[in-house]
């Protein structure tokens, strides 16, 4: 599912991590059988837009100092991609074939081929997330072996020119796997059906880790690792009794004191701060969201992270309290086209869902209870949905009897209602007054207590 944000940065260059001897390097091919004209370039938290010509064909460079991975995105397919200075790689994207090795041409050929035999291999395991997760812990722990003795020998079945290679990717095996460690106890325990209790003897293994290693900063599996590691410290310590009362953003000051006391590099703790920060932008009260934001942009070290935070803050003001709500003109299952400007008069609940989301199904009986209330009541209740398979939509609606306005967002998450509405997850609610402004946003869901006084309140306004 893709919740990323579309974002277009004046940013060329990729932050280097340690020697100053820049070089470019080239990723250039096509993305085929896609109806988009961009795709994103990934890696330590710096988004890049490439755009496309008309037939998906696509040359960028960049410049960087060390090798470094990073994530290519073309709508839902994400291709891993090995880079060293001065290198270059082709790809061939086919969205109809996501399966396909897209690893081309170039100079860095080899590297690639074998990252993606080395992903191949491990996915084969990783796909059946119970099945692993389920295992019993000696069993589990001879399945890590035995991936890492193959994979290790991939990697080594090869001479690359680049010697810096062969150890980096044994190195992102090595944090892939000691992830999975990682969230075993959690993940067996659950999947099991049983009470999780975390033993501490379950961690040690990651205590002698160096958490500030810039080497490899670009390695998702290792800042993922970190990150899961703060996770669990950070949420065990505000459960306890002492931090009772404290603020969500008070929470949020421990946790960046947290990540000072782990990792020793300045960009490597504004990069986890920016993580916390972008997820308090994103789905925390606009409240919450200024203060994060603003004492992060005050304190962070790396320009980088502090003008993404700066853009994240300035879009979710767009959809504060007061703001006009985005017009938008979609095709209903009945046909017709909606505008937001037909319902001007009556407030306005948005409901952006799709079939395949469990927790918006499970919002199901309480919006039908909702259309019932307020029967004849100057509210209309608008479900959008970001189907990519229409076909799946429209049955829906129709099995479980939806009625109403239920409309249709073609291009899914990349419509433009769904990106004016900054729509990162599903099910998202918005209340817009009769004037075409926003009340709440994000709203509370059609099962939250406060969602009918909430309504009330603003009915007593019209």
């Amino acid at each position: 599912m893709r919740n990323l944000v579309f974002i277009t940065l004046a940013l060329f260059l990729f932050a280097s991590c340690g020697s100053t001897d820049q070089k470019e390097s080239k990723i250039s091919g096509q993305v085929l059988n896609f109806d988009n004209d961009f795709a994103l370039l990934m890696s330590k938290g710096i988004t890049d837009t490439i755009w496309l010509e008309n037939d998906g064909s696509f040359s960028h460079t960049l410049t960087h100092s060390e090798p470094s991975y990073y994530r290519f995105r073309a709508g839902r397919i994400s291709n891993l991609l090995y880079l060293s200075p001065g290198g270059d790689i082709e790809l061939a994207v086919d969205i109809s074939n996501p399966g396909n090795n897209p690893f081309k041409n170039g100079s860095l050929i080899k590297q690639n081929n074998t990252l993606y035999e080395v992903n191949q291999t491990v996915n084969s395991v990783a796909s059946d997330f119970r099945g692993l997760y389920t295992l019993a812990k000696d069993e589990f722990m001879s399945t890590i072996d035995s991936l890492s003795i193959l994979t290790n020998t991939i990697i080594e079945s090869l001479e690359y020119a680049d010697k810096a290679f062969p150890s980096l990717e044994k190195s992102r095996i090595n944090y892939l796997f000691a992830g999975w460690k990682y969230n075993y106890p959690e993940y067996n325990a659950r999947l099991s059906g049983e009470e999780f209790t975390a033993n501490e003897n379950d961690y040690k293994f990651i205590d002698d880790m160096n958490f500030s290693n810039l080497k490899h900063f670009s390695i998702s599996e290792y800042t993922s690792l970190i990150e899961s590691h703060i996770n669990r410290l950070y949420y065990a310590e505000i459960g306890k009794d002492e931090h009772k009362g404290k603020s969500v953003f008070e929470q949020t000051l421990m946790r960046f004191d947290m990540i000072d006391d782990l990792v020793s590099n300045q960009k490597m703790q504004d990069f986890f701060k920016y993580n916390s920060t972008s997820e308090s932008v994103k789905w925390s009260s606009l409240e919450i969201a200024k203060n994060v934001a603003e004492h992060f942009i005050a304190n962070a070290h790396t320009d980088e992270y502090r003008q993404l935070i700066e853009k994240a803050l300035a879009k979710r003001m767009l959809l504060a309290p007061g703001q006009p709500a985005p017009d938008f003109t979609l095709t209903g299952i009945d046909g017709k086209e909606y505008s937001l400007e037909d319902f001007r008069g009556q407030l306005v609940y948005l409901d952006f869902w799709a079939s395949w989301c469990g927790p918006c199904r499970r919002e199901i009986p309480h919006l039908k209870k909702l259309k019932e209330v307020y029967k004849g009541k100057p509210i209309a209740i608008i479900s959008i949905s970001i189907d990519d398979d229409k076909y799946a939509w429209e049955k829906m609606v129709k099995d479980e009897e939806l009625g109403g306005y239920q409309l249709h967002a073609e291009k899914a998450w990349l419509s433009d209602a769904a990106q004016q509405y900054q729509v990162y997850g599903v099910p998202t609610f918005v209340l817009i007054d009769g004037e075409g402004k926003i009340i709440e946003y994000p709203a509370t869901r059609p099962s939250d207590p406060e969602t009918p006084l909430t309504i009330d309140k603003h009915l007593k306004r019209l």
